[in-house]
């Protein structure tokens, strides 16, 4: 099996990068499916902040164990979590 083949018997296709946007940053990371706190670190976001999608709606806070689908153009910010207990 040459380098191009996947193990698994799919044909091998190169990754599509897109571009996001994350802390008025941007990024060339590849498209579709992410666990968030692997697109966290690939984009250097601190693991103790919390990633929001910039929607027309406004912020949408992602947890760091969703799945989310990345695509060109999105745009997102980090901040501090809140509500922490003491």
């Amino acid at each position: 099996m040459d380098e191009n083949q996947a193990d698994n018997g799919k044909e091998h296709r190169p990754e599509h990068k897109v571009t996001i946007v994350v802390d008025d940053h941007k990024h060339s990371v590849r498209a579709g499916a992410w666990i968030v706190r692997d697109l966290k670190a690939a984009v250097g976001v601190d693991p103790a902040k919390v990633l929001a999608e910039i929607t027309p709606q406004g912020l949408k806070d992602l947890d760091d164990g969703a799945k989310i689908e990345v695509h060109e153009g999105q745009r997102f910010m980090s901040h501090a979590r809140s509500g922490g207990s003491s």
